[in-house]
């Protein structure tokens, strides 16, 4: 927990903020939640206005034993000439009827865990059109399963005969025997992390990309031609130089620039990512930040809860910390005891639960960002335009003393009324008062250790030309 100043008693900072009516670029498009094993329920993702969630997949989930139980079999040739000679009953059996009825049994005890199949999953996310991210792996953190270790890495054909039928089953399973429009795929989690129980070295990791890109390939090249996938790579830990050398060698076989990163502040990474994309290929492909947030403590702590909306703020400005889609770590809690979430195991909410929710109402989906001039640079601040034609304005006081501010709206809105909602100590994500524009100027107070939200439908101003 983070220990908080007392807040100062005394008079407010007095600021100035104004917005201009001019477009900066797009705000992140995707937010989301990495899973967690205790629940799922897509009333929360919901709740959160959450558009995307990833998923931990691979062999250790759904290919708990060699699903043939003929080790190098079928060839790569032979699944590209007939796709039958898969056991399709091991994958429609592990994919509909887990294990202790848990899709997370490889996880934990069965009866601790969220009830429910893969099939269930997938399906609850289509209907919440929500895009699921996978990883796809043949080894986990526990290094399991047993039978797996001999391909990690791959080193002999029959090996490559192995991995290359596992992606090409999980994927067919669920995009051609299934529609469960699954179609962003992550190469393993965390190679450079040997805890995360990748085997190999470097040159290993991006051999298994180019051999499960093409798994993944052949699959829509040969049975949904024209559809769009998405590679992620390389999933590296924050700080890894692991994507400058993915650009170099491997810059054809993904297509979705993906990493992790738990600083405090994500934008120096994020500044030296986006300086190894540039020059390549990928200078304008999508960054994404696979994993963020915490994965020790944290999201019952205040001070915590206010930097992570920093953060979103940050991925959300137009420039060089700009990032395309991300996945805090994690909805919910990982067992009981281990990693904790924003909700848990009983599905109480945590405090940085009302965190996200208020910065994904006032960034997600791409939304212009507005131009804006502050005079404190102690209050942080973003405004986009959402499809409504409302102007959310997102400001950040994570400091002792509070501040008045006078916003200057005249280039957008002339007269009118709001709504303001908070973040704080004393009130999650709730509207505490409407708001009155008057002249194009809008006065707000932010309390100490607190997040805003107004939120102003934006009006024509008098004598405005239409477009």
């Amino acid at each position: 927990m983070t220990e908080l100043a007392l807040a100062d008693q005394t008079s407010p900072a007095i600021a100035t903020l104004k917005l201009y009516d001019r477009s900066l670029g797009a705000s992140t498009q995707y937010i989301g939640a990495c899973e967690g094993n205790v629940d799922f329920k897509l009333s929360d993702l919901e709740d959160l206005g959450l558009n995307t969630y990833r998923i931990y997949g691979g062999m250790s989930r759904w290919e708990t034993e060699d699903d043939d139980g003929i080790y190098g079999y079928p060839s790569i040739a032979q699944i590209k000439a007939n796709p039958d000679v898969v056991n399709w009953d091991w994958w429609d059996r592990v994919m509909t009827q887990p294990e202790g009825g848990s899709d997370y049994a490889f996880s934990g005890e069965p009866t601790e865990l969220w009830q429910g199949s893969a099939s269930t999953l997938f399906a609850t996310l289509k209907e919440g059109h929500i895009r699921p991210v996978l990883t796809l792996r043949n080894s986990d953190p526990g290094w399991g399963p047993d039978w797996a270790l001999q391909l990690n890495p791959p080193r002999t054909q029959e090996d490559w005969n192995e991995w290359w039928q596992h992606v090409f089953a999980t994927v067919y399973w669920l995009n051609v025997r299934h529609d469960y429009q699954v179609d962003d795929f992550e190469i393993h989690n965390e190679p450079d992390n040997r805890q995360q129980g990748w085997g190999g070295n470097q040159a290993d990791y991006f051999e298994l990309v180019r051999v499960g890109a093409d798994a993944i390939a052949h699959v829509y090249q040969t049975y949904l031609p024209g559809r769009d996938f998405h590679i992620h790579a390389p999933k590296t830990v924050g700080s890894s130089r692991w994507p400058a050398d993915a650009l170099n060698a491997i810059p054809t076989y993904f297509n979705q620039v993906n990493v992790h990163n738990y600083d405090w502040d994500i934008s120096a990474y994020v500044r030296q990512v986006r300086g190894w994309m540039q020059g390549t290929i990928h200078e304008r492909s999508p960054l994404w930040l696979g994993e963020w947030g915490t994965y020790t403590e944290g999201y019952d702590d205040l001070y915590f809860s206010l930097n992570l909306i920093k953060n979103m703020i940050r991925m959300s400005q137009p420039g060089d910390t700009y990032v395309y889609g991300s996945h805090v770590f994690s909805l919910y809690d990982w067992g009981r005891g281990y990693f904790a979430g924003l909700i848990d195991a009983e599905g109480h909410r945590r405090l940085s639960y009302y965190a996200l929710r208020m910065g994904v109402r006032a960034l997600q989906g791409g939304r212009p960002v507005l131009l804006t001039g502050m005079s404190d640079d102690a209050v942080m601040a973003i405004a986009t335009r959402d499809d409504q034609d409302q102007i959310n304005l997102l400001l950040v006081n994570d400091q002792p003393q509070a501040h008045t501010l006078t916003v200057d709206l005249s280039a957008l809105v002339s007269d009118g009324t709001g709504t303001l909602w908070e973040f704080s100590e004393r009130v999650q994500d709730e509207a505490i008062a409407p708001l009155v524009v008057t002249q194009g100027e809008l006065q707000l107070t932010l309390p100490a250790y607190s997040s805003q939200l107004a939120v102003i439908p934006a009006a024509p101003l008098p004598n405005a030309v239409p477009n």
